[in-house]
């Protein structure tokens, strides 16, 4: 059985190339506001948030610290200034091209989320993935 994957973006595209290009490893349901959110965020491996806009981080603060992994794909350079203070969570620089992104994502899914070997609460601290 697959794990399963919130993601949350308000515009469709970054957010459906990634559930597309994971679909195959991870079970992905998508939020466009976590208002109407019904499930606990518990049944969820990880929590990926897309931000664009600097309002998209009410919904952050919303799922931050709530016990699931969380990656940031932040689009805002004010906003990934930030998020970048946090822990426990992942931001994945946007700044790269697409497979670079993939690259960061299939690494951090692999290493932490669909690997037995290790814990998905790690504690991460800004941990920013750089190619």
């Amino acid at each position: 059985m697959k794990k399963r994957a919130l993601i949350y973006g308000n515009q469709k595209c970054f957010s459906k190339y990634i559930k597309r290009r994971f679909q195959d490893v991870l079970e992905f349901d998508v939020c466009k506001d976590f208002k109407f959110l019904n499930e606990e965020l518990e049944v969820y491996s990880v929590v990926v948030l897309v931000i664009y806009e600097e309002e998209d981080l009410i919904d952050f603060f919303k799922v931050y610290g709530n016990g699931v992994p969380l990656v940031v794909c932040a689009f805002n350079k004010k906003v990934l200034e930030i998020v970048i203070g946090f822990e426990n969570i992942v931001l994945v620089d946007t700044a790269k091209i697409r497979s670079e992104i993939l690259n960061q994502l299939n690494f951090y899914f692999k290493e932490t989320i669909l690997s037995t070997r290790l814990s998905p609460s790690i504690g991460y601290k800004g941990l920013l993935f750089r190619c």
